[in-house]
């Protein structure tokens, strides 16, 4: 009875939910565009103080972060990040709009359905003996560029929160993400000598030909079965045909499942770059920019918590994993157990088809309910949904 009146109150929320989530979509919020973030957050502010909880903003190079909480202990945190990777003009170019049962528009899944559902999430929690007092938010502005300006907030508020869920989309209504893989950013930097190609090709030091040998070496570090992948994405280096080339430049992308991976790798990389022969020189600048999320014992527990949550709403959910990574490889590294991608079901992510499942607002957002409210009356001895 209990889910079933959490999904009767969600329903009668659903028109709520996509007022607000036509307003979100239609201002335009990419990274770095403040005005943009700034209005966003002029929305949320006063919904998440009219509900007592304390709020602060935190400025930043891209606009500003939002942290919010209630009075009382101990708090689960809610994370999701208002930025998107469309550039300004594109809401007034294809604006919010739904159509057979989806709704589009820029980051309508990513995640701007997700910040929805957690604010009515907060307000469900409310109705249940003030469960939301509980509750720390971190709301960000530059999760699409890995949180540079925002990951200090997360290292600071995430602790001290006994589990966190992050409503990044899901893939579908059964899933939920307990599982991503660490990103490394290196770039290599090699110097040669210059010379004539023709003229005296013996007196050069090809700084190219260094960094193919490089990147043959990197790309065979490539593991798949073990979820390990390393990509020379960009490459650049000489001035003309006809020279010896004295620069070259590799950006390359790192994968893997596990810290210790990343660390190894890393490791590997400096042993490669070592100069072939005398006169090369070679650096190595960058590392590890995300910690993978790794499914540890006390994700497993949560896990369980959440699944046991969704079969009362009839939900028989399932561990999913992912190569791509979000604020909850931050929030586990932080040491805080984590489910992530709770929020609505979508896809399309970053293009201009992207859309959202409208029928899976209800019953994600009642998942998230559920699943917080037990957690807390566990906790707490309070009364949950």
């Amino acid at each position: 009875m209990q889910a079933q009146a959490l999904l009767d109150q969600f329903a009668r929320w659903q028109g709520e939910m996509l007022g607000l989530l036509e307003q979100l979509v239609n201002i335009d919020s990419g990274t770095g565009h403040a005005p943009g973030i700034e209005a966003i957050l002029d929305i949320l502010e006063p919904r998440l103080k009219e509900l007592g909880l304390t709020t602060r903003r935190f400025p930043s190079p891209v606009g500003p972060h939002l942290v919010a909480e209630g009075s009382r202990e101990p708090r689960v945190l809610l994370m999701g990040h208002i930025d998107t990777v469309f550039p300004v003009g594109t809401a007034a170019r294809r604006p919010f709009r739904v159509e057979g049962g989806r709704a589009y528009g820029p980051g309508v899944m990513d995640m701007k359905a997700g910040i929805v559902s957690m604010l009515y999430v907060l307000k469900a929690l409310a109705l249940a003996g003030g469960l939301h007092e509980h509750a720390r938010v971190i709301i960000n502005a530059d999760e699409e560029i890995s949180s540079p300006h925002s990951r200090a907030l997360v290292a600071e508020y995430a602790p001290g929160c006994t589990a966190a869920f992050v409503f990044e989309p899901a893939r579908s209504m059964e899933e939920v993400i307990t599982l991503r893989k660490g990103v490394g950013d290196v770039t290599i930097s090699v110097k040669g000598r210059a010379a004539h190609a023709g003229a005296a090709p013996q007196d050069g030091l090809s700084a190219v030909e260094e960094l193919a040998r490089i990147t043959l070496a990197l790309h065979a570090l490539t593991d798949l079965e073990r979820g390990i992948s390393v990509n020379v994405g960009v490459v650049s280096g000489g001035t003309a045909r006809n020279v010896v080339a004295e620069h070259a430049r590799a950006r390359v992308d790192l994968r893997f499942p596990t810290k210790a991976d990343g660390e190894a790798l890393m490791e590997r990389i400096r042993e490669i770059c070592t100069p072939s022969r005398p006169g090369y020189e070679i650096e190595v600048t960058g590392g590890m920019t995300r910690p993978p999320l790794e499914r540890g014992p006390a994700i497993e527990a949560l896990f369980a918590h959440v699944h046991a949550a969704g079969r009362e709403l009839g939900l028989e959910l399932v561990q999913s994993s992912s190569g791509g990574v979000s604020d909850a490889n931050l929030i586990a590294d932080a040491g805080v157990p984590v489910i992530d991608s709770i929020g609505p079901v979508g896809g399309k992510a970053h293009s201009d088809d992207e859309y959202l499942e409208v029928d899976s607002i209800v019953p994600r957002a009642a998942l998230a309910t559920l699943a917080i409210s037990q957690l807390l009356a566990r906790q707490t001895k309070e009364a949950a949904w």
